[in-house]
């Protein structure tokens, strides 16, 4: 029987420890302090000198609503694109090829590589944004896409006319 009560003493003696202070839960810590926000580095980017394409002009109204009226699916159809990514973020549209030699954006300045960040001010990141965007364009009159190219930036800007009044 000593030697039962022996090994149940050792055995006991040779297990895991049992802390009796009190288990401090994050109530118990006191409020958690933010680290300080970093301010994101403000990269000046360059103008790009032009290519070979129009960075502006004139779109004729019934030439847009024309393809207004066909869809932004249609639309979409003759650009392949991918997204932009920094991290995780979301930049914008990078153009991976112009499908459709025969569509009106052949003429623009676009190249292989140009991020479309936004048009008319919107970004483009969501459907819905998409959307909003395209129904906007019906009464616009201008249309004006912010880009990268590379490390530069440059601007398309097309007036529509003719005008309507504000």
């Amino acid at each position: 029987m000593r030697l039962v009560l022996a090994l149940v003493v050792a055995t006991a003696a040779c297990g895991p420890k049992v802390s009796t202070q009190p288990v401090a839960f994050d109530e118990d810590l006191g409020p958690r302090t933010q680290p300080a926000p970093v301010a994101p580095v403000a990269t000046v980017r360059p103008e790009a000198p032009p290519g070979k394409g129009l960075r502006a002009g004139v779109i004729a109204r019934d030439r847009l609503v024309k393809i207004l009226d066909a869809g932004a699916g249609q639309f979409l159809r003759q650009v392949e694109v991918t997204p932009r990514m920094t991290g995780e973020r979301f930049v914008g549209w990078q153009l991976v090829q112009l499908i459709d030699r025969q569509g009106p954006l052949i003429d623009v300045d676009l190249l292989p590589g140009d991020v479309l960040l936004a048009v008319n001010g919107q970004p483009l990141a969501r459907p819905d944004q998409l959307q909003g965007l395209w129904d906007s364009l019906r009464t616009a009159n201008t249309v004006t896409a912010q880009l990268w190219r590379g490390d530069a930036k440059f601007s398309l800007q097309f007036t529509v006319e003719p005008a309507l009044p504000n």
